[in-house]
Formats: C-alpha cells, structure tokens, sequence
C-alpha cells in the first residue's frame, strides 16, 4: 500500500469539517461503522470529548457505552432507546484497540 494503510480514505474534503470541538467530535464519531448521528449526540452529551470517552472507556471497559440513550437530536433531548452492547463493543474496540495493523472502523 502506497503509505497509507488505513481502511477508509483521508484524501481532503471527504469529510465534513465540524463548527466547533462537540460538533467535530460528532462527526468523527460517526465516521465509526454502524454509529448513527443519534448515537454520536447520546455518547457526546455524556462524555463531552475524546479524553473523556477515552478515560470513561479504561475505568469501565468495553461495555461502558452500551446503555447511554440516543439523542433525538443534537440539542440533547435524549430518547429511551440506548446504544447497546454490539455498538459499546465496537467502539471500546476502535478508541482502546492497539494493534496498528487493524482495519476496524
């Protein structure tokens, strides 16, 4: 591969820029296979930025995001329905994961 071995492309302008930190850490939570925009808002309105979700995500391990409620939308009223154990694993697996040969997203 010519330098770049990651799994999806970074050629510029692929994806959105955010209009702010929280917008941009939506965004880029997004980017993460199966995670919609109203699981993105529901993880950021409890774990703000990526220090926070990464630090929630060593104290409490893989499971930590699987009942954190989706949002109906990005001003934060948030629904009954919850993230669940597939998506919690998924993303623990994407912010922990040390293996740089990995493809996962």
């Amino acid at each position: 591969m010519d330098g770049n071995d990651s799994a999806f492309c970074m050629d510029t302008g692929q994806v959105k820029p955010g209009e702010d930190k929280a917008d941009t850490f939506v965004k880029m939570l997004q980017e993460v296979n199966r995670v919609t925009a109203s699981m993105a808002y529901g993880i950021a309105a409890r774990y703000p930025s990526v220090v926070n979700l990464v630090r929630g995500m060593r104290r409490h391990g893989p499971t930590m995001l699987e009942d954190v409620k989706k949002s109906a939308n990005k001003n934060g009223a948030l629904t009954d329905s919850r993230i669940g154990p597939a998506a919690s694993k998924r993303l623990y697996k994407v912010f922990m994961g040390l293996d740089p040969s990995s493809t996962d997203i």
